[in-house]
């Protein structure tokens, strides 16, 4: 998440469009993982055990949670109440029908001293009962840190990942990039080569869908600001097509069969023909949390669908 400066967006913006900038890029890098300062000698001497100190951290992922929601016909949800994993943002989700298995990834800073890691979870009972927490593997990631899991479920039964290496944002003057990693278990991955999509303004929240001979990549720009819209025909190669929402982004889009809605932050719900271009409905979901942001929708059967989310602390009970 990247790229823009949060506690400016908290002050002086109104609280309508902080909930559409509340992805975990959007917070300052001065609060996502400050380097302690250099001990001289070889570039091994550092010392890196204050280098991520999320539980001290004013701002940041370490107080963030992931809850999930449900819904009959995706414009109308109800809140489950239910936290699922603490110090843990950016959620996305996959159902895998055969096994009946619904898997959630999401951005872990549980563990002070270590860079993000993706953790996952599980549910084999539509959402009643969830497993315990487990940490992926991504074989040849290198130095790159892994944030903004988006999982997509092939037709072979394996689990492609895209994701943002938000290490690249951590030195000035880089472009946002989304790589991909491939795995048959949705546990021990291995890096796909090159690079999804890349963008000098920035960008940061990959969603990827397929729909008939088409993928779709949707992203949030580097300001927080819009959704960008991409799109590829082998999903490894995708082609920036514009602007698909301006007003919100941190985006996650759902095709039912005759349109496309897009969840963005907040949670405003928008829908599309085309997957192009979207226009906002009046239907909007917050939780009892609070903050709501962060979307991640799959359906489990008929009329039946799950979003998860990310928030923070519940509001005082009246």
């Amino acid at each position: 998440m990247s790229p823009t400066r949060k506690i400016f967006l908290f002050v002086a913006l109104p609280l309508v469009l902080i909930f559409a900038f509340v992805g975990y890029l959007a917070w300052p890098k001065s609060e996502q993982a400050t380097p302690s300062p250099e001990k001289p000698g070889k570039e091994t001497d550092k010392d890196t055990s204050q280098q991520y100190n999320w539980s001290v951290m004013n701002q940041g992922p370490y107080g963030d949670k992931i809850s999930f929601a449900t819904s009959t016909n995706l414009l109308n949800w109800a809140d489950s109440g239910q936290i699922l994993a603490e110090h843990a943002s950016v959620p996305e989700a996959i159902y895998n029908e055969k096994t009946g298995t619904i898997s959630v990834y999401f951005v872990d800073v549980s563990v002070d001293g270590k860079p993000e890691q993706l953790g996952l979870i599980k549910s084999s009972d539509n959402g009643k009962t969830w497993s315990g927490k487990q940490i992926i593997t991504i074989e040849g990631i290198g130095d790159k840190v892994a944030v903004d899991p988006d999982p997509y479920l092939l037709v072979d039964g394996r689990i492609r990942l895209f994701f943002f290496d938000i290490n690249d944002t951590r030195t000035p003057g880089n472009s946002g990039k989304i790589y991909s990693a491939l795995s048959d278990d949705g546990v021990n991955f291995v890096l796909e080569q090159g690079i999804r999509l890349e963008r000098q303004e920035g960008l940061f929240d990959p969603d990827v869908i397929h729909v008939d001979d088409t993928w779709y990549m949707y992203i949030g720009d580097g300001t927080g600001q819009t959704t960008i819209v991409a799109t590829s025909t082998d999903g490894l190669t995708f082609t920036e097509k514009g602007v698909a929402y301006t007003g919100g982004s941190i985006p996650n889009v759902f095709y039912d069969g005759k349109q496309f809605l897009l969840y963005t932050g907040g949670i405003d719900i928008s829908t599309s023909t085309d997957g192009l271009k979207f226009t906002k409905t009046s239907n909007r979901f917050e939780s009892s949390y609070g903050l709501t942001a962060d979307p991640g929708v799959i359906q489990l059967g008929p009329n039946n669908y799950l979003m998860v989310f990310k928030t923070k602390t519940a509001k005082p009970q009246n």
